[in-house]
């Protein structure tokens, strides 16, 4: 206990007896005067890659373990997504409120990833990067942010592996601060996430490059070729190579997919035992429920073209139903991150776009997955008579239209006569 006790106070004293405040102010960006692109490529690559994995919404509250100086909620903060951070040492913090937006000062909190400080369930998502192998129970840790995921919550994990404390900053940084430097390694992490209540565990391959692999033109034809092949000519051509493994030949031409196959097998194994990135989801994969933004929309008795006057005002009925994975936020206010709106869009006689935002039709409540709302839609013709078209599609406000993401939007001929 002694000894765990005095590698949590070294994470305290760390910025202190480092002197890294200048490197916490501007992480992973450069401090005037310095270089630290070693430094910086991967925190970048790594929230990139975090991101691109989590894919966050502007309605999930994400947890930021271990944040340090709060470079990721920063980031975070910056794309509109809603944040809380943790960390151990105040002194750390307290350069986080330093360079957060406002808004979300109020928001970092001190505390023990063992024994994390917020109820059970709060969060949808979390996001770890290069933290957890500072703290001395990680299987400890892991139950506790299991603890405060939502029962279908995930987190990200991305540390350092494999031959991490041996070497020479983790031998330096240990020996001079006192702070814990472990390795992740891969099978006892993710055994280690199963057994704290974690249903589903996946290890990922991240899409770094890797400087000791490449491929010449010549290389990524031949690998082409093999991924166009179909049965039974791969088979045959399978046996065939098998033939001359036995004898040793064809190494740079009929053998050159399997050679390719075993360097990349063993590139990316070293790769990810290097650098491992782990997703832990609370919630066991199963069939998919549909896309995330998914809907359906049909108009109650409504006619199948509709012919009004020049300015008049109009009426329709719209039935819409969540045919996808997220539920849609009505938000309490105009403001509200990510809320969900019907939104009506102006065609001309060709279908191009006149006005994309023609008409807002606020939802009344919340639409979970599966369920639907009937909304009144009222309206004003365009001003000139003509032929025209309405679009009807839902609108999740500063993040996109369903249509983009694969949604079927509903269209509407619109003849308008002169007043």
């Amino acid at each position: 206990m002694e000894g765990r006790r005095d590698t949590k106070q070294a994470e305290k004293d760390y910025l202190r007896r480092a002197a890294a405040g200048e490197w916490e102010k501007f992480k992973p960006f450069s401090p005037p005067g310095t270089n630290t692109l070693a430094d910086s490529i991967p925190l970048m690559q790594d929230f990139a890659g975090a991101l691109a994995i989590l894919q966050p919404t502007p309605t999930d509250l994400i947890l930021d373990l271990g944040a340090g100086a709060c470079w990721c909620t920063d980031w975070l903060a910056r794309l509109n997504l809603r944040t809380i951070s943790v960390d151990i040492a105040h002194d750390m913090l307290r350069v986080g409120q330093s360079r957060v937006p406002p808004a979300a000062r109020t928001r970092l909190a001190a505390g023990d990833m063992e024994q994390l400080p917020f109820a059970s369930g709060v969060f949808d998502k979390a996001i770890c990067l290069s933290a957890l192998h500072h703290v001395p129970s990680i299987e400890k840790a892991l139950g506790e942010i299991a603890r405060v995921l939502t029962p279908g919550g995930s987190v990200l994990f991305s540390e350092p592996g494999a031959g991490h404390s041996e070497r020479p900053g983790s031998v330096a940084a240990t020996r001079d601060f006192g702070v814990l430097e472990q390795d992740i390694l891969v099978d006892d992490f993710m055994a280690a996430c199963q057994r704290a209540g974690f249903a589903d565990v996946r290890l990922k391959p991240m899409s770094y490059v890797i400087a000791g692999f490449d491929l010449t033109h010549e290389q990524w034809e031949a690998w082409t070729r093999l991924a166009r092949q179909r049965r039974p000519f791969r088979a045959w051509e399978k046996l065939w190579r098998a033939v001359l493994e036995l004898v040793g030949a064809g190494k740079r031409d009929v053998l050159f997919e399997e050679a390719f196959a075993m360097n990349l097998v063993r590139l990316l194994r070293g790769a990810m035992e290097d650098h491992p990135v782990v997703v832990a989801s609370k919630k066991a994969p199963g069939v998919a429920a549909g896309d995330a933004l998914s809907a359906g929309i049909r108009l109650v008795d409504a006619p199948q073209r509709l012919s009004v006057r020049a300015g008049e005002r109009f009426e329709l009925t719209a039935l819409i139903s969540n045919r996808g994975q997220t539920p849609w936020p009505s938000g309490s206010a105009s403001s509200t991150p990510g809320r969900v709106q019907l939104g009506i869009q102006l065609l001309d006689e060709q279908l191009r776009l006149a006005d994309r935002d023609y008409q807002r039709v606020p939802l009344a409540g919340d639409v979970a997955p599966g369920a639907s709302a009937r909304l009144k839609c009222v309206c004003h013709a365009p001003g000139s008579a003509g032929r025209y078209a309405l679009k009807l599609d839902l609108v999740m406000e500063g993040v996109t239209w369903f249509e983009p993401r694969g949604s079927t939007a509903l269209t509407l001929p619109l003849q308008v006569d002169p007043a």
